[in-house]
């Protein structure tokens, strides 16, 4: 991987795209054709910086949301606005609500929901996203769009297989709720994350562009 720096944009020109003044961290190569293009922004090498940069288990993620969300927005396709589903030469996803008082498996960051997934009759993912997706949060999302999706997400939720767990403390990592979202092994509720059945989905659109920054720039979860 190439070394990062930081790239701080004219504030006219973050302000024109509706994005923050914040340092955004590039390869060197997209640091030195954007001073060379004079204000031509590098949207994906910005988004593929912050979404690694918010991935460490010490960042503070909710701070650089902002930011990704509209790099997001920003890199979707146009005539996209009502996506279901998106197949790429190396992966596909459904996109759209699931049911969180179900058996469901989040991708989630404290006490934070990323997104959810859902099994489709043939196996395949259905996926709700609530958050933007860094580096590790997307990387799994990849990684379980192939083939049985579903099966393989569960192996991974019980430490069998593809391991997504909790390991670095403070990253993304994926939790099989049985009985749904909020109630523990046991029965009892969890407040925090039954409150959190009620999130507004991201726009699709936008999700798919952070994936394929993801996929574009090599990125995959930590296992």
């Amino acid at each position: 991987m190439q070394p990062m720096i930081e790239l701080h944009p004219r504030a006219e020109a973050l302000s024109g795209l509706g994005l923050p003044a914040i340092p955004y961290p590039v390869a060197l190569p997209a640091f030195q054709a954007a001073v060379a293009n004079d204000g031509s922004l590098p949207l994906a090498d910005m988004l593929h910086g912050l979404q690694l940069r918010a991935a460490d288990g010490n960042a503070n993620h909710q701070r650089l949301e902002p930011a990704m969300a509209r790099l997001a927005e920003l890199l979707a396709a146009a005539d996209a606005a009502d996506v279901g589903s998106v197949a790429r030469d190396h992966w596909w996803l459904e996109f759209g609500p699931v049911d969180l008082d179900g058996a469901i498996i989040t991708v989630q960051r404290g006490a934070s929901l990323l997104a959810a997934i859902a099994p489709r009759s043939d196996g395949r993912l259905r996926v709700a996203t609530y958050r933007p997706l860094d580096a590790r949060a997307a990387g799994m999302l990849l990684a379980l769009a192939t083939g049985n999706g579903w099966q393989r997400a569960l192996d991974a939720a019980a430490g069998v297989g593809e391991h997504f767990g909790g390991g670095v403390e403070g990253a993304t990592h994926i939790a099989y709720w049985e009985a749904g979202i909020g109630i523990g092994p046991d029965g009892s509720v969890l407040p925090e994350w039954r409150e959190q059945r009620t999130r507004a989905l991201r726009n699709a659109a936008h999700v798919v562009a952070e994936l394929d920054t993801c996929h574009a720039f090599g990125l995959h979860a930590t296992r």
